[in-house]
């Protein structure tokens, strides 16, 4: 025999993903002639939750090492970028009965430099990172319960049952 109950549970309520393209333009001291490498490290974020979207503010630092004076000297030039992005969220449980929600939001692919040239304001960098958000509220949820009709002994004097002696003396 079995029985249906509801339970009520936090559960990923909606979720979202979103491909982030930055394109940031870094003045070095000097006037580059190569770059040389270019890396994206420090990222931090915050996210909140409002309405049907995820605000999300972050940082990160940009680090571009480049030659100057006709490729004989070489330098590092290091620029603080901020954005705000918003990642859209869809529903996947429509029946949210709870007002506070927490969100929850991951990197998928941490941001990197995909490309770095010289132009004539300096060097223009692209980035690129994916981040994925959930939503978690309460829900319900109903659940099949079946009767268990097994009885099992109950052991009264379990140290009755003990053998001492099993372990032979040497």
């Amino acid at each position: 025999m079995s029985e249906i109950r509801e339970i009520v549970t936090r559960a990923v309520v909606a979720k979202g993903k979103k491909l982030i393209r930055l394109k940031e333009k870094i003045k070095p001291e000097n006037d580059a002639f190569s770059v040389l490498g270019c890396w994206v490290i420090n990222h931090e974020f915050d996210a909140t939750l409002d309405d049907k979207v995820v605000d999300v503010s972050g940082k990160f630092e940009i680090d571009v090492w480049y030659s100057y004076d006709d490729n004989t000297k070489t330098d590092v030039t290091r620029n603080l970028i901020t954005y705000d992005q918003k990642i859209k969220v869809r529903e996947v449980i429509c029946d949210n009965i709870g007002e506070r929600c927490d969100v929850v939001v991951r990197v998928q692919q941490p941001p990197t430099c995909t490309n770095a040239c010289i132009t004539e304001e300096g060097i223009l960098v692209d980035v690129v990172f994916e981040m994925l958000s959930e939503v978690i509220g309460e829900t319900k949820m109903m659940v099949t319960v079946f009767a268990c009709n097994e009885t099992y002994d109950t052991v009264e004097d379990f140290e009755d049952e003990i053998n001492e002696d099993f372990i032979p003396q040497n």
